[in-house]
């Protein structure tokens, strides 16, 4: 009897421990996420959820992708087409806005018990690729009055164009085919990134950006040591090498596109700016990655 006293002591223990463990904040160190969509607010508090949100230095539509279990009918309905939407993500308090955009297609299947709603979103309004039927620049024009001339056709405001270099075409230019393509094509020219940030339209060296004062250490959550890369970029007779970082943190929503960080870690140290990167969300981790050059 003594020895059975001892076992359900030893049980009664390890289920006191499992319930101090459930008062614990949901998910990983607190991580927390919200999903807004006009009456539609979904929080990973009450519903599981992840998603992955990419951001870069192009011109061409990034595109979330959500995925929500068992929604109701009246919330999935409410998800429609076109319609804004934004995702609010971090730890405890120290929270922001990773993404904000526009609905582009909203699925849901039923998958045993569970229903599984994914929920697609692009950054930019009508920004997927579109076609230009001709254009025709006299010979002596230059590639950036050719790239301003192609921006203008987004239809969104331009917020910074400092174009680096120049190349004046002896011969006329003739341009058709993708819009965002083109506008690719004579960003490289002018040694630039053309990229689109919270509905504005930025074209600028790759070395510009916005300071936003942050230490990206092990400390503020630098979960591995960065990891070197080197590039190569040609365009006309130009020819770029690009060499930076990939890092890994846990999720943090001041990263995005242009933001210049400080870097400290053993091996390497510095200023440098984000190229590119994707959130991450889902029951196994909260990470942001991200290219510094």
């Amino acid at each position: 009897m003594n020895r059975a006293s001892q076992l359900i002591t030893a049980i009664r223990g390890m289920a006191d421990n499992i319930e101090i463990q459930e008062q614990l904040p949901d998910g990983l160190f607190g991580r927390v996420a919200i999903i807004e969509s006009g009456s539609v607010n979904i929080n990973s508090n009450e519903l599981d959820l992840e998603f992955e949100v990419p951001f870069d230095d192009n011109v061409e539509a990034n595109e979330a992708e959500i995925t929500v279990y068992n929604l109701s009918k009246t919330t999935v309905d409410a998800l429609k087409f076109n319609n804004p939407i934004s995702i609010t993500a971090g730890y405890k308090d120290d929270t922001g806005v990773i993404f904000s955009g526009y609905i582009s297609k909203v699925t849901t299947k039923e998958d045993g018990l569970d229903k599984t709603t994914k929920i697609y979103a692009i950054d930019s309004e009508n920004l997927k690729e579109r076609d230009i039927v001709e254009l025709e620049f006299s010979a002596g024009t230059s590639a950036s009055y050719i790239l301003k001339d192609l921006i203008s056709r987004v239809s969104l405001p331009l917020a910074a164009f400092n174009p680096r270099r120049d190349w004046i075409y002896k011969d006329s230019v003739k341009i058709d085919g993708g819009l965002m393509d083109n506008i690719q094509k004579y960003a490289e020219v002018c040694g630039i990134s053309v990229y689109i940030n919270k509905g504005k339209i930025y074209a600028r060296h790759i070395s510009e950006g916005d300071n936003i004062n942050f230490n990206v250490s092990a400390e503020t959550g630098l979960i591995e040591s960065p990891e070197e890369f080197e590039e190569e970029v040609t365009a006309e007779d130009y020819n770029d090498i690009v060499k930076g970082y990939r890092l890994t943190m846990i999720l943090q929503h001041r990263m995005t596109t242009a933001a210049i960080i400080n870097l400290q870690s053993k091996d390497v140290s510095g200023q440098y700016r984000v190229r590119s990167g994707k959130h991450i969300f889902n029951d196994g981790e909260a990470i942001t990655e991200i290219e510094v050059i």
